[in-house]
């Protein structure tokens, strides 16, 4: 997929956090163990999360970056594939957090290729402050699924 400006790169990731809370959702009809329930509960609030967070950004902001010029490509059947694997009778909270860390892994990478990439330097500072986000998002799993273990 190619996108032109900043700002669509934005949206299209804002969309993509959406439709990672919708397939979070949907899974969560195929689960009958109560911690993967949870899991998916918490992986569904993360991506409305990170989906609500961008929208703000991307219509409140006046970063200039926003609307440079940006040949940005990126694939993301990655990550639909990574959720297509998940596609089974009772998923285990296990899997689920594999997926769910290959899918931050994903966004890490992407958004320092798109650093890389970057033409100015607030682009550049947007899409690190991006991928620290998304490292810290990955931690910050690793530990709350280790405290719903606990449950």
């Amino acid at each position: 997929m190619k996108l032109r400006e900043t700002r669509d790169i934005l949206a299209f990731i804002e969309h993509l956090h959406s439709q990672l809370a919708a397939a979070w959702e949907a899974l969560d009809e195929n689960v009958s163990d109560p911690r993967s329930h949870l899991l998916l509960d918490y992986l569904k609030a993360l991506e409305d999360k990170s989906s609500e967070s961008l929208h703000g950004y991307n219509r409140e902001s006046f970063n200039a970056a926003l609307s440079e010029w940006e040949q940005a490509e990126f694939d993301d059947r990655p990550v639909h594939e990574r959720l297509a694997q998940l596609q089974h009778p009772d998923v285990r909270a296990d899997e689920l957090l594999d997926a769910a860390l290959d899918i931050a892994e994903w966004f890490d990478t992407f958004y320092a290729e798109l650093e890389r990439a970057s033409t100015l330097p607030e682009q550049g500072e947007l899409f690190a402050s991006l991928r620290e986000h998304a490292a810290k998002q990955k931690q910050r799993l690793v530990r709350d699924t280790n405290m719903l273990s606990d449950f």
